[in-house]
C-alpha cells in the first residue's frame, strides 16, 4: 500500500501532457503554449512619442519654435524635421524624421503657429526607440507559457492568428451503482440520489473545455464495460465507487478486462483508502471511493493533479501553512486528510483553520463549508489547537464566478446515459434540465 506521497507522484509519473493542438487566438486563453512566439518586427517599429507635446530638435530649448504641423497615432511623416521647427504630437504617434526630443505640452506656451520652448530638454526624452521593447525574431513568450488575457494582446500586435497549444482534456464520469438514482430522476425506494457525479463535474469545470461524459452502470460487468466503451475516448476517466472488497466492488476487475493496467490500489490515508490508479493507452483512469467526502478529496488530490499534468501546467499542488483553531483526533497509521475552514491572516498574522470533521466519509453534511483539505501525519495521540498544518485549498467559487460570466458554467442532469439495467424510477423534473436521462444502449 503506498503513502499519500507515493500516490500523488505514481499519479503525475503516469499523466503526460497531451498532444499539441492548433487553435484561433481568442480560443487560446487559459491555455498553454506549446511553441515559442517570436516577434514579426521590432517593437516600437517606428520612433514612438511617449508623450502629448512637441516633436523638436535639441536646438529648440529655450527657443520660440514654428509648430509646421500635427503627428497623429498612425500617421507616417517624410518630411525631415528642420532646426525652429516643431510638430505637435499625440501619445503613440511616430515621431518626424529627424526628432530628437518630445516635449510635454504642459512645459510649453502656445501662441498661435509657435511654441515657446522650455530651456532645458534631454536627447530622447519621451522618445521609445525602434526595438526598445524587443526585437524582431526575439522570443516574447515562450512554451510552457499559461496564455493569459495580456499574453494574448502581445501574440495579437504581432500579427498571431493561430497558435499551438496544449488542449484541455476531455473528462469521463462512471457512478457506479444500482442504489443512484441520476440527478432528474425520482428515486425508487432503495435508491438515494446521486451526489458525486454533480460535484465531480463541478470540481473539473475549471479545467475542461466542455461538459465531461457521464454514464451510469449497475453493478455488473457487462453494465461496467458498456459505460468504459461509452468513455473510451476520454483523456481522463474518473469511476464513483465500487473499488472496495465488498461483492459488488467490480471496479478493479471490471477495469482488467477492459485492458487497462492497474498502477496502484489502496493508500494509506483516511478518507479515500481504496483509491485506484489504472492506464489503458493514453487514457487514465481513477477508481474513487462512492462515499462523497472521499470522492471529493481523492478528486481533489489527485484527479486534478492529472488534469493540470494532461493539459501541460505544473500539476503538483500549492502547499500553505496555518495554524489549527482546534483540536484534530489521532487516526492510527494512516495520514489523516480533514476538511477544514481556512481564513487568511490579517497584518502579518498567520492563516488559521477551523477543522470540519464529520461523522464519517459519507458526511458531506457537517463538512460542506469546507474550503480546504488539511495533512496531518499517523500519530499517537490527537493534534492540539495552536499546532500548525499544511493544507491545499479547494475551494475554487471565486473561479466558478468567473467562468458564469464567460458562460462556461453547465447544467448538470440532463442528457446523461443510464444503463437499461437501471431499476424503473418516476420521472421528474430537475432544477437545471427540462429532459429525463437518454438511455445507454
Amino acid at each position: 500500500m503506498l503513502s499519500p506521497s507515493e500516490a500523488l507522484a505514481a499519479v503525475a509519473a503516469v499523466c503526460r501532457p497531451l498532444p499539441p493542438r492548433r487553435v484561433d487566438l481568442h480560443d487560446a486563453v487559459g491555455l498553454v503554449l506549446a511553441e515559442p512566439i517570436r516577434a514579426d518586427r521590432d517593437c516600437p517599429p517606428f520612433p514612438r512619442a511617449m508623450m502629448d507635446g512637441y516633436a523638436v530638435r535639441l536646438s529648440a530649448a529655450g527657443a520660440r519654435v514654428k509648430v509646421i504641423g500635427e503627428a497623429a497615432a498612425g500617421r507616417w511623416i517624410d518630411d525631415v524635421l528642420a532646426d525652429g521647427d516643431a510638430w505637435e504630437i499625440m501619445t503613440g504617434a511616430a515621431c518626424p524624421p529627424g526628432t530628437e526630443a518630445v516635449v510635454p505640452k504642459e512645459y510649453t506656451t502656445r501662441d498661435g503657429d509657435h511654441a515657446a520652448m522650455p530651456p532645458r530638454m534631454v536627447g530622447g526624452q519621451h522618445i521609445a526607440p525602434v526595438g526598445s521593447e524587443c526585437r524582431a525574431g526575439e522570443i516574447v513568450l515562450p512554451p510552457g507559457e499559461p496564455v493569459a488575457p495580456m499574453s494574448l494582446a502581445v501574440m495579437a500586435s504581432f500579427g498571431v492568428r493561430q497558435v499551438a497549444v496544449m488542449p484541455r482534456p476531455r473528462l469521463g464520469i462512471i457512478i457506479t451503482g444500482a442504489e443512484l438514482a441520476p440527478q432528474g430522476v425520482l428515486p425508487a425506494p432503495g435508491q438515494i440520489r446521486d451526489s458525486n457525479g454533480p460535484m465531480l463535474a463541478a470540481m473539473a469545470q475549471p479545467f475542461l473545455a466542455e461538459r465531461p461524459t457521464v454514464a451510469y452502470a449497475v453493478d455488473t460487468h457487462e453494465s461496467l464495460q458498456r459505460a468504459l466503451a461509452a468513455t473510451a475516448d476520454c483523456d481522463l476517466l474518473a469511476l464513483s465507487a465500487g473499488v472496495s472488497v465488498g461483492r459488488y466492488d467490480l471496479v478493479p476487475e471490471a477495469l482488467r478486462r477492459h485492458g487497462a493496467e492497474l498502477i496502484f490500489h489502496k493508500v494509506r490515508q483516511k478518507p479515500g483508502k481504496p483509491l485506484l490508479l489504472a492506464r489503458r493507452g493514453r487514457q487514465v483512469l481513477f477508481g474513487l471511493p462512492g462515499n462523497p467526502l472521499a470522492c471529493h478529496f481523492c478528486f481533489h488530490r489527485y484527479a486534478e493533479v492529472a488534469l493540470r499534468a494532461l493539459a501541460g501546467r505544473n500539476p503538483m499542488p500549492m502547499i500553505h501553512e496555518a495554524v489549527l483553531t482546534a483540536a484534530v483526533p489521532a487516526r492510527g497509521g494512516r495520514t489523516y486528510f480533514v476538511p477544514g475552514r481556512a481564513v487568511p491572516g490579517t497584518g502579518g498574522a498567520p492563516w488559521t483553520v477551523e477543522p470540519l470533521a464529520g461523522v464519517s466519509s459519507a458526511d458531506i453534511f457537517h463538512s460542506h463549508r469546507a474550503n480546504c483539505y488539511l495533512e496531518v501525519s499517523p500519530r499517537p495521540r490527537e493534534l492540539p489547537a495552536g499546532e500548525r498544518v499544511a493544507l491545499t485549498l479547494c475551494d475554487l467559487s471565486s473561479l466558478a464566478e468567473n467562468l458564469a460570466t464567460e458562460g462556461r458554467l453547465w447544467p448538470i442532469g440532463s442528457g446523461v446515459p443510464v444503463p437499461p439495467e437501471m431499476p424503473a424510477c418516476r420521472s421528474g423534473t430537475p432544477a437545471d434540465a427540462t429532459a429525463s436521462p437518454t438511455i445507454l444502449e
